[in-house]
C-alpha cells in the first residue's frame, strides 16, 4: 500500500519503529523472567498453592498487565478456574496469551486496554484480581482510587494479589532505588551493562513503590479487610501479597 493509499509515510515509518521499540522491550524483560531475577517461578508457585487451596469452587480471575500469560497458564492448570480475563496493553503479548491459555479449558477473554481504566469502569466482576508488578507505577492517589474501584468488583470474600516492589519500613524511595541499583548489578549477571542501564533508567523514571504497612493502611481504607506477604524474596525488594475483600 502507498502512503496516498493509506497512512502518511512518516506515520508508516513511526508505527514500524513503535512496534520494534516494544518488541525490544519484551525480548528484555522476557530475559530476565527467564533468569528468574524476579522471582517468578517462586511467586507463581505460590500463586498455585493459593488457587488450590482457597479457590476450591468455580472462580473467575482478572489478570491485570497480563503479559503473555505463560505463568499463569501454568499456575492456573488443574484449578477450579470457570472465567479469565486478561487486560494488557500490548497486542503482541495478547496474542501469546490466547496461544497459552488455549489448553484451560475455561472461558477467557483478552482485552487490549489500560488495566486501570478497566478496573475503574466497574464492569467486570471478578473473585480474584492479579496485579503483577504494575501496581507500583501508579502515583500515590491513583493507588487509593485503583483499590477503592477494585474492592467494588470483588465479591466478599474475593482476593486482590498483588506482586510489587517494596519500600522497607524505614526506606524512602531514593534509598530503595540505590539499593534496588546494587542488587540488579551484584546479582543479574546474565545482564550486559547496556541491558542493565535500560532497567535501571525505567525503575528510576517509572517505579513509585510503597511499604507494606502503607499499603496494607491504603487497603483498609478502601475497604480490604488486611494485608497478608504471601512470600518475599532474600533481599526484600519484592513481595507478593494478598488483600482479602
Amino acid at each position: 500500500m502507498s502512503a496516498k493509499e493509506g497512512l502518511p509515510l512518516e506515520r508508516e515509518v513511526e508505527q514500524i519503529e513503535g512496534v520494534e521499540a516494544v518488541f525490544k522491550e519484551w525480548q528484555l524483560y522476557s530475559k530476565v523472567v527467564s533468569n528468574n531475577y524476579l522471582y517468578h517461578r517462586q511467586v507463581y508457585a505460590r500463586l498455585r498453592d493459593f488457587f488450590l487451596s482457597r479457590m476450591s469452587r468455580p472462580f473467575a480471575l482478572l489478570d491485570l498487565g497480563c503479559g503473555d500469560a505463560g505463568c499463569m497458564a501454568r499456575a492456573l492448570a488443574g484449578t477450579a478456574i470457570a472465567r479469565y480475563v486478561g487486560v494488557d496493553l500490548a497486542k503482541m503479548a495478547l496474542d501469546l496469551a490466547a496461544q497459552n491459555l488455549a489448553g484451560l479449558g475455561c472461558e477467557h477473554l483478552l482485552k487490549e486496554e489500560d488495566y486501570y481504566e478497566v478496573v475503574v469502569a466497574g464492569e467486570i466482576q471478578a473473585d480474584v484480581i492479579w496485579l503483577g508488578l504494575t501496581f507500583h507505577h501508579l502515583p500515590r492517589p491513583q493507588k487509593a482510587k485503583f483499590l477503592q474501584a477494585a474492592r467494588k468488583i470483588l465479591p466478599a470474600g474475593g482476593y486482590l494479589l498483588m506482586y510489587e516492589p517494596i519500600l522497607l519500613e524505614d526506606e524512602d524511595r531514593d534509598q530503595f532505588l540505590e539499593r534496588s541499583g546494587r542488587i540488579r548489578q551484584s546479582s543479574w549477571p546474565a545482564m550486559t551493562p547496556a541491558e542493565l542501564e535500560r532497567i535501571g533508567d525505567h525503575i528510576n523514571n517509572h517505579d513509585f513503590p510503597e511499604k507494606i504497612s502503607t499499603l496494607e493502611q491504603m487497603g483498609r481504607e478502601q475497604g480490604f479487610s488486611g494485608l497478608t506477604s504471601l512470600f518475599q524474596d532474600p533481599d526484600k525488594v519484592y513481595a507478593l501479597m494478598c488483600l482479602p475483600a
